[in-house]
């Protein structure tokens, strides 16, 4: 072949640093990297590095040296030669390797051209093949963790009130998830509004829940002032869920908030009891309108702490309000029996709270009531303001029965009524209920002798 066109590229076009990324088996195959320079200083302004993602396992000493093979390749090539030759060496491919008379070397092909019935081939010199000797590389060292059984799922459906000042206009339930396993990680979700006729995919729990039941349950107390007498003692599901306290600035601000069997608590000291047990105390009760939970509380009962991060929410139509609703949980260790939980009467989110401080006079051959209404959106109860209605009107049930059974329902659109007394002598039983845009409150209730 004739010789033609010598040049020589920039050593600006050959990468300072060569990296290759690959699997480390001695790092419980997690990726390495592993890095090559040529003289002179690293990367930089006018001095770039380049990297290979290999998707391959090999030791580090055995990735050490493909980067330094490549680097050391673009160095060689960065010699390059353009020859002619006849049409007889038409048969040459780009790839092949080839001498050049009176030239030392081999020469790879990277082109190759056909003008004028010669053959211009563009060649770049080659490095010299063989077996170079591994250089010493390290691989590093691993963040593995411990390797844990999944386990069984332990899932709960949730039909809470309304957690933020946002008004809810679809039912709203929860799924909180967790494992006896500290190894447990998710599992895959289907909800159904027909008693499991049909089953919808709702995507994958959130992470794990700090969930438990209750190995020593609540007594009764009020929902106004904190209860500091009362505690509740949990048992969580894994060893690994940790509690925390709260100061009262952290709790007028909803932390610590948790769900125990119906009823909202909050709680502002965690002591450890030992493994997996806490006991909770200094608590306020009734959260979020719930102090019609408070009591009955039973040993064995859930006990879930409540974090937006660790629900998932799922948010069934409309027509869903009052039904039923079951979700049922595949994860890893359920394929053989998946976990189902089940809400009934769904709509908490939208229902109002139910009125409170009802009272009750006889005056002037007339029964006067009043009471205060609450909102489901008005929780922070800021000074001088009146708490939003949170519906589209503000109304009103009242019942009043008298003890032979006969009854009279009023509709009235404020807090107070005055209802004619003739034919109700006697003990009266009382009850209101705010009258919601989609769905009703719990009754107030009332017995007036």
């Amino acid at each position: 072949m004739s010789r033609a066109g010598a040049q020589f590229q920039s050593a600006l076009a050959v990468p300072a640093e060569m990296g290759v990324a690959y699997y480390e088996p001695s790092r419980d195959y997690q990726t390495g990297l592993q890095r090559a320079r040529r003289p002179g200083p690293g990367p930089g302004p006018g001095r770039r590095g380049d990297r290979i993602d290999l998707p391959a396992v090999m030791s580090a000493a055995e990735a050490k040296a493909i980067a330094e093979a490549k680097l050391a390749s673009l160095w060689t090539e960065r010699a390059r030669r353009t020859v002619r030759a006849g049409w007889r060496r038409l048969a040459l491919r780009a790839g092949e390797r080839v001498t050049i008379a009176g030239e030392a070397g081999v020469w790879r092909i990277a082109g190759v051209t056909l003008d004028r019935m010669m053959v211009e081939l563009s060649l770049v010199r080659a490095r010299a093949t063989g077996a170079l000797p591994a250089p010493a590389a390290e691989p590093g060292r691993g963040t593995g963790g411990v390797d844990l059984i999944h386990g069984p799922t332990v899932a709960h459906l949730l039909d809470l009130p309304s957690l933020t000042d946002e008004p809810a206009r679809t039912p709203r339930l929860f799924v909180a998830a967790a494992g006896p396993s500290a190894g447990w990680r998710r599992a895959s979700l289907l909800v159904s509004l027909d008693d499991g006729a049909r089953w919808e995919p709702i995507g994958a729990t959130a992470p794990a829940a700090t969930m438990g039941v209750v190995t020593a349950p609540l007594g009764v107390a009020g929902a106004a002032l904190f209860d500091r007498a009362g505690a509740v003692e949990v048992a969580l599901l894994n060893d690994a869920m940790m509690l925390g306290d709260a100061d009262e600035a952290g709790l007028i601000d909803g932390a610590n908030l948790a769900l125990v069997g119906d009823e909202l608590i909050q709680f502002g000291q965690a002591r450890p009891l030992g493994g997996n047990r806490w006991r909770l105390e200094r608590l306020t009760r009734g959260r979020r309108g719930t102090e019609w939970a408070i009591a009955g509380h039973v040993a064995g009962e859930r006990f879930i702490l409540i974090e937006p991060e660790t629900l998932l929410a799922y948010d069934p139509p409309l027509s869903a309000v009052g039904g039923r609703a079951r979700v049922m949980a595949v994860g890893v260790g359920d394929i053989a029996e998946p976990v189902e939980a089940l809400a009934e009467g769904i709509g908490e989110a939208l229902r109002p709270p139910a009125p409170v401080k009802l009272a009750a006079a006889r005056a002037d051959g007339a029964l006067h009531l009043r009471w205060t209404r609450r909102s489901r959106v008005g929780w922070r109860w800021s000074d001088h303001v009146d708490a939003p209605i949170g519906e589209e009107s503000e109304a009103y049930r009242v019942t009043i029965a008298r003890g032979d059974g006969a009854s009279a329902t009023v509709d009235v659109a404020g807090p107070a009524l005055v209802h004619p007394l003739d034919g109700y002598g006697g003990a009266l039983s009382i009850s209101v209920v705010q009258r919601g845009t989609s769905a009703v409150s719990r009754a107030a209730t009332l017995i007036l002798d």
